[in-house]
């Protein structure tokens, strides 16, 4: 083999040698490439079962919130129920319904009255006072009744005077007071003191009714 030929055969090897790295190269880089591409397909996968699992135990923890929330409010309509029965028991122990007074007052009235206060007297004594608020005027005027006052009352006689105070017609003050005399029987009494607008007086009108 010449010294010539010898050159030739080390250049086709050079050259084929410099065509087969760039092919390497360039499946090397595709390779690469298609493996951070997986990598990046579970990274989102990952992220997106975690959002998932987030979401999940959520709603889990506002159901459970939810829940308690109705236990509660379940626990406050019976406590409320059971202070009613106690109340109504206490009353029924202090006040038996063979001797029981009790005495309400209500409103009806536009412009030519405004309630401010009522204090009721029985056989003399001050027995029961009330001021009233701009909540409780809106409610009697809805046609609520305040309880004024509950008592045992002996049978016989007795005397009941009711005194009120409020704004009359024109802005006035104006006081009224009205006396009920009472024959109490075996068996419980209700009074009701009544406030009402008199159209052919243009003024209020007091009253007492008994139940």
């Amino acid at each position: 083999m010449t010294l010539v030929s010898i050159r030739i055969r080390v250049k086709q090897h050079v050259m084929a040698a410099f065509l087969f790295i760039p092919g390497v190269l360039i499946a090397g880089d595709e390779g690469v490439s298609s493996f951070g591409s997986a990598l990046a397909e579970d990274g989102v996968t990952v992220i997106e079962e975690s959002a998932l699992n987030a979401a999940k135990d959520r709603a889990q923890a506002q159901e459970s919130v939810n829940a308690l929330s109705l236990e509660i409010q379940a626990l406050k309509r019976s406590v409320i129920a059971l202070n009613r029965d106690l109340r109504v028991l206490e009353e029924d122990l202090l006040f038996p319904s063979n001797t029981q007074l009790n005495v309400f007052v209500s409103l009806d009235v536009g412009k030519f009255f405004t309630l401010d206060s009522v204090k009721m007297k029985l056989n003399g004594k001050t027995v029961a006072s009330h001021i009233y608020t701009d909540k409780e005027l809106v409610a009697l005027s809805r046609g609520g009744m305040h309880k004024l006052h509950m008592a045992n009352l002996s049978v016989g006689d007795h005397s009941l005077s009711a005194f009120f105070t409020g704004m009359g017609p024109n802005g006035r003050e104006y006081k009224r007071a009205t006396t009920l005399n009472i024959s109490k029987q075996n068996g419980p009494k209700y009074i009701e003191l009544r406030i009402t607008d008199s159209e052919m007086k243009q003024q209020p009108e007091f009253s007492v009714k008994q139940w």
